[in-house]
């Protein structure tokens, strides 16, 4: 009896290995985007699989004929957050026509699968949000290279440079003993020394 047991158990988990490793992926956020205008009536079934073993749920979403893709989306979000236990899933609506389903603690552990759909011109597309790695860099908590600190110029407020002065063409230049151009003469030319 023990043996019957241990074995029942062990092709339980190895079942589970399996599903994991055929199954769909997992992901902490899916999103749910609906196109088109719904020319016929008809049903949207959808799939949602926790990773801890636990029994699928299967939603239904029904959608009549006319119906715009704003309304399919609304119409996905008020059966998904209707049957879907809230202390492990958040859905909501997002931008457009896009439907939002997360985990509230943000971690990978369900798939959400469209199992079928029979309304024409009606398309769903499920997508998972989150990365499926980790990101590879660690994160930076300051920046490599602090920017240098400006000291405040007089009579200009904060961190801010005071503006550049350029002396206005035929201005007299800051050495009185260097000629100045002007638009109609052409430039001195140095004389030469020997």
């Amino acid at each position: 009896m023990k043996r019957a047991a241990t074995l029942t158990a062990v092709a339980v988990f190895a079942a589970a290995l399996a599903y994991g490793a055929a199954g769909p992926p997992l992901a902490g956020v899916w999103n749910i985007a609906t196109t088109g205008k719904a020319t016929s009536s008809g049903d949207l079934s959808f799939r949602i699989t926790a990773n801890d073993g636990s029994d699928p749920v299967d939603i239904t979403v029904p959608v009549i004929s006319g119906a715009s893709e704003d309304s399919v989306a609304r119409s996905i979000r008020r059966a998904l957050s209707s049957q879907l236990p809230r202390h492990r899933y958040t859905v909501e609506l997002g931008q457009g026509t896009n439907v939002l389903v997360s985990d509230p603690r943000g971690q990978p552990n369900f798939s959400l699968e469209l199992v079928d759909s029979d309304i024409e011109n009606v398309r769903v597309a499920v997508q998972i949000v989150t990365p499926s790695a980790p990101p590879t860099v660690p994160t930076q908590s300051i920046p490599a290279d602090q920017p240098p600190a400006v000291p405040p110029a007089s009579g200009v407020p904060g961190n801010a440079l005071p503006p550049a002065t350029v002396p206005p063409l035929g201005a007299p230049p800051a050495n009185p003993n260097t000629p100045v151009p002007t638009p109609d003469t052409p430039s001195p030319k140095p004389l030469l020394e020997m």
